[in-house]
């Protein structure tokens, strides 16, 4: 690729309806901007503020840019040629053993371009393994609306610009759908009214006139009410239901059984909010229905959507330009899908993806032996989280192609590095509009790092069927995309930006409908025994919705607080002894985690609201609560059949503890160490001296001491006058009962005040370096019981004695003394255990870049392999360590 600045056009394949027309700008082959592409017909510049984010991503510190084996536990780097021959390998005995559905190809949604169509293929010219069924998304939707209209086609959004008003349900564009939010803001520019209707209070209830918030899972009583408004005000579509529809009169045959203010009680809304609704249906037609996929998440959901299917039949809003009930599209519907090889060999097994831990462990004849994942974080994402992690470590092998080490990575035999969009090139369609677009190559591959198909174009070469398989991307985009070339495009104009596919604008214009009939079928049974039910042990339907901040689980270790956040009604949570910003346990049937509680008035009071996505090793899985179940209707993932309960966490353990944090650098903040032990529950108080802070006079009001590191010399009392009173201070804390933790300039102060001397040493430790236990540690109740040591992170130039009475528990080659225990309580830890992937990235820039003047003089020691080295090993050394910090701290805190 050429250096300079360039500009050049792609398209955004993540996760979201929105496919994103984007421009990337280029300096000297590194991205530097990446902006929403002005010349994009529908998204027309805009792009969310995930986009600015993702250029981190791709140049995250915590990105695993080479392959890896999992050797004896750990994690070793490897080349390609080792990774695939292992693979191969391990691919032909499993084949040869038990056939080629003892193997699970684990497909996600992280992105469905054309060429990753090629995927599955190659696992049919394999034999064809077992692969997946059902959906965690929209299938629930998508099955319903085929029940309506024959085939589910929506509007197309820029026909949301001929809607005199809008109706949101389910829906959160403001977080999920950006290029939604000026047509929205359009319709009320011209008078015309939005509604939101939610249970949960979301970030585009502020977009609109109303919210309107049904209880969980109740929506379909919400919409019949607003059908029975219209009906008897003789504003049906009398013409529709009569000459383009059939069961009408076993929908209004259900409308009969209850009365609007019935149906409204049971929908858990005011009869005022089913009027709103149904004046403007009536009063500002043509009125567009847009369908969000927290509407699919139940059961039985497709009675939920098929009453308001039946409701935008009734209104007068189908096939009608401006109006349409519009749920989504196909991604995957422009491209050849016979490339999908699945008629090469006969049926073969699938599972359900909705309870794929309970389908896995139940697979026999043959047993499931080899996952292999591409595009998806499974133990993060899919439903109750405990089983599927059973069900993956009961498999002998499992391959992961991603870019972090994610809940899924750690739990996999190889890891293989993918790129992203920005490093690849290929075509991808949208489930949110009707447009493909071009996905450019904007940069190289970053280290080592392949496309999917470079992976699979590879692996194909160590099999009989590689001369099906290995051609080019070109070649392959040329067949694959052959319904769009028909269409009029072809690849070098899709190069250059967007082209709008051959769908209609506005789907049953023409009200002929793809059903035997070719009628539009009303809505004709409705169970209500089947909806949700309140249980009082678990009072509240857990959301889990889309994050604002990021896609799914895209997302590194840093990225997480110490805790998710749940949201509750204030006077619900009052009524319970519970106050905004409480340490809260979640419990549901199937699991439970920690918390912290926000309060919100406008929530409604029978749910709780959080973002999904969190990954669970971070303390975030809401997934340990969901329960595995299937959709009635489409092999959707009921989600929000989910009910928890909120209590106060329990006061026992460390839950409580009040621990002073003292800092000393902004650049040595408490990182890993803390936030572990805010995630069990202790709450700290942090204290800068050098910045005016003062120390506490003695150890009352809290249970624990940690004291940071920093550049400061632990001798020079001069410089840091606090030291003295710091040092009596960890000794008081000890002498109470109460841990101190000292780490780098904390552990020598901490030896200081025990009588040991400290002293500069020749030269600077830096890096991740690995040090051995001494038998006392072995012995060590902290040490001891999170064996063996990880490399670990060093940055000091002084050292110390060990003081008279203590025990050395680690040490080390260069610098002997790296972790003792001293008095009753008191642990110190020169090595960095602490840090985060943006703390050892801070460091080693900054110090390779000589902006830490004190130790710019220590920068000959190293050369530039050594900073290349310690970058390419970054991402897992920080993972193990960040591992081990966590145990440490649950042994050190167990003292509390």
């Amino acid at each position: 690729m050429k250096m300079g600045k360039q500009r050049i056009i792609t398209t955004c394949t993540r996760d979201c309806p929105n496919a994103c027309g984007l421009v990337a700008s280029v300096e000297d082959g590194r991205l530097v901007r990446l902006v929403g592409d002005p010349d994009h017909p529908l998204t027309n510049g805009i792009a969310c503020h995930k986009t600015v984010k993702y250029i981190d991503r791709v140049y995250s510190p915590e990105r695993i840019t080479h392959p890896m084996l999992r050797r004896h536990g750990r994690w070793e780097r490897a080349t390609w040629n080792e990774a695939l021959d292992l693979i191969a390998k391990r691919i032909r005995r499993i084949v040869e053993e038990s056939g080629p559905e003892a193997i699970l190809y684990y497909q996600g949604y992280g992105e469905r371009t054309a060429l990753k169509l090629l995927h599955r293929y190659f696992f049919n010219l394999l034999g064809g393994v077992t692969t997946l069924r059902g959906s965690l998304c929209g299938g629930a939707g998508q099955g319903a609306q085929n029940l309506d209209f024959g085939e589910r086609v929506s509007h197309d959004p820029l026909d949301h610009r001929n809607s005199r008003s809008m109706v949101l349900w389910a829906r959160n564009p403001a977080s999920t759908n950006i290029s939604l939010v000026p047509i929205i803001r359009d319709i009320r520019k011209r008078g015309g009214s939005v509604i939101v209707i939610d249970p949960a209070h979301t970030r585009s209830a502020a977009l609109a006139d109303h919210h309107i918030r049904p209880k969980p899972g109740h929506d379909g009583y919400l919409a019949m009410a607003a059908a029975k408004l219209i009906l008897s005000a003789g504003a049906e579509d009398r013409e529709f239901i009569n000459h383009f529809s059939e069961g009408y009169e076993q929908f209004r045959a259900i409308l009969d059984r209850h009365g609007v203010a019935e149906l409204c009680a049971m929908a858990g809304v005011s009869t005022a909010d089913a009027v709103i609704l149904a004046n403007t249906l009536m009063a500002q037609k043509p009125t567009s229905i847009l369908l969000g996929w927290g509407l699919h998440r139940y059961e039985n959901a497709h009675h939920l959507i098929r009453a308001v299917d039946a409701l935008g039949a009734v209104s007068g809003n189908i096939g009608v330009a401006g109006g349409g009930v519009s749920q989504g599209f196909e991604e995957y519907g422009p491209f050849d899908q016979h490339y999908w090889g699945d008629t090469l060999n006969p049926p073969r097994r699938t599972l359900l993806i909705a309870r794929v831990g309970e389908e896995l462990l139940n697979a026999t004849d043959p047993k499931i032996r080899m996952i292999f994942v591409t595009a998806a974080n499974p133990l993060c994402m899919a439903p109750n989280t405990a089983k599927v992690t059973e069900a993956f470590d009961s498999a002998e092998f499992v391959v992961y192609s991603g870019h972090f080490m994610d809940d899924t990575a750690d739990h996999a035999q190889v890891f293989l590095p993918a790129t992203t969009f920005l490093e690849e090139d290929d075509v991808t369609a949208s489930y949110g509009h009707n447009y493909v677009g071009p996905v450019n190559r904007v940069i190289e591959p970053v280290g080592e790092c392949r496309s999917e198909f470079r992976m699979f174009h590879e692996l194909a070469a160590r099999f009989p069927f590689a001369d099906r398989f290995r051609r080019s991307e070109e070649e392959w985009l040329h067949d694959l995309c052959a319904p769009i070339w028909a269409m009029g495009c072809d690849l070098p104009a899709l190069r250059r930006g967007a082209f709008r596919l051959d769908a209609p604008m506005v789907p049953y214009v023409d009200k002929n409908f793809p059903t035997p009939s070719g009628k539009f079928r009303f809505m004709n049974e409705f169970t209500p025994s089947e909806l949700p039910r309140h249980d009082p042990e678990f009072p509240y339907r857990l959301l889990t919705i889309a994050p604002h901040g990021s896609i799914c689980s895209e997302r590194t270790m840093a990225d997480h607080a110490p805790l998710p956040e749940i949201v509750l009604n204030t006077g619900e949570a009052a009524e319970n002894g519970m106050i905004d910003n409480d340490l809260v346990l979640v419990r549901s049937p199937v699991g439970q985690v920690r918390a912290r509680l926000k309060v919100d008035p406008d929530q409604r009071p029978d749910v709780a609201v959080a973002e999904r996505g969190g990954w669970t090793k971070a303390g975030h899985g809401l997934n340990l609560l969901t329960r595995d179940m299937v959709s009635a209707v489409g092999q959707g993932t009921p989600f929000y059949e989910t009910a928890v309960a909120i209590t106060p966490c329990p006061q026992e353990g460390v839950m409580g503890a009040r621990i002073l944090v003292v800092r000393h650098s902004p650049h040595a903040p408490g990182g890993v160490f803390c936030k572990e032990l805010e995630r069990l529950g202790a709450i700290l108080t942090t204290v800068s001296p050098l910045e005016g802070d003062a120390l506490p006079q003695t150890p009352d009001g809290h249970e624990g001491l940690v004291v940071l590191g920093g550049p400061q010399h632990a001798f020079d009392d001069e410089a840091s006058p606090h030291f003295v009173p710091l040092m009596r201070l960890m000794r008081e804390f000890d002498a109470a009962g109460r841990p101190v933790a000292g780490i780098c300039l904390g552990c020598q102060l901490l030896a200081r005040a025990y009588g040991g001397r400290t002293w500069t040493m020749d030269g600077l430790e830096f890096g991740f370096i690995t040090h051995r236990a001494t038998t006392a540690g072995m012995a060590d109740r902290v040490i001891g019981s999170v064996l063996p040591l990880p490399p670990l992170m060093e940055f000091h130039e002084d050292s110390f004695d060990l003081p008279e009475g203590a025990e050395l528990l680690v040490a080390g080659d260069s610098c002997v003394n790296q972790c003792f225990r001293v008095g009753s309580n008191a642990y110190g830890f020169q090595f960095h255990l602490e840090v985060d992937s943006r703390i050892a990235d801070h460091w080693i820039t900054g110090f390779r870049n000589g902006e830490f003047g004190n130790y710019a003089v220590y920068a000959e020691q190293f050369g530039e392999e050594f900073f290349v080295a310690i970058r390419e090993r970054l991402p897992v050394l920080v993972a193990e360590s960040e591992a081990w910090c966590r145990k440490v701290v649950a042994a050190w805190a167990a003292a509390l």
